[in-house]
């Protein structure tokens, strides 16, 4: 392995391995609710335990499309945005939102940097164990891959195993 990929991933915070559907169906009830709830309070409307809810509000917070003010989740402007787009405009905020967190900008720069814009996923899943635990690591390449897949910014290839810069993540 190229010792350059090792220290890649320095800036790294874990990513919650969440479905683009569990994010979108919080914010459609948040919308629903005038765009303000109580965190508690939503986990108890939506049927969910809080430890399954947290991870949720996280990568949506990290996505800027919530806020957490005392207590309550509330809908952000981009949030709001999100909601109101068709599936195109949906995919270009969730696509600008991810280039915007460490963990993409890294991953961009990794397969810009790739003879042929690809890294097999164990290789990709080795790099991020550098930085965090094992659990992390595999949650955090399971988000990278349905967020990134969602937001046609990077592709993946189960058969290859193979992780590529989708043409449009390339603009």
């Amino acid at each position: 392995m190229n010792p350059d990929r090792e220290t890649l991933m320095d800036d790294v915070s874990p990513l919650p391995a969440v479905d683009v559907g569990e994010i979108f169906g919080m914010l459609d009830y948040l919308d629903e609710e005038g765009g303000r709830t109580d965190v508690y309070a939503l986990a108890s409307d939506l049927n969910l335990e809080i430890d399954d809810l947290l991870p949720i509000i996280k990568a949506a917070e990290f996505l800027e499309f919530v806020k957490i003010e005392e207590g309550d989740l509330i809908l952000t402007n981009l949030g709001k945005s999100l909601l109101e787009g068709d599936e195109n405009k949906r995919k270009l905020i969730f696509k600008k939102s991810l280039k915007k967190l460490p963990i993409f900008k890294e991953l961009i720069e990794l397969l810009l940097n790739m003879p042929d814009k690809t890294i097999d996923k164990n290789e990709l899943l080795v790099v991020l164990q550098q930085e965090m635990r094992e659990t992390e690591a595999k949650n955090m390449l399971k988000a990278v891959i349905n967020l990134g897949r969602y937001a046609e910014l990077i592709g993946y290839n189960p058969e290859e195993k193979e992780i590529y810069l989708d043409e449009l993540g390339e603009e």
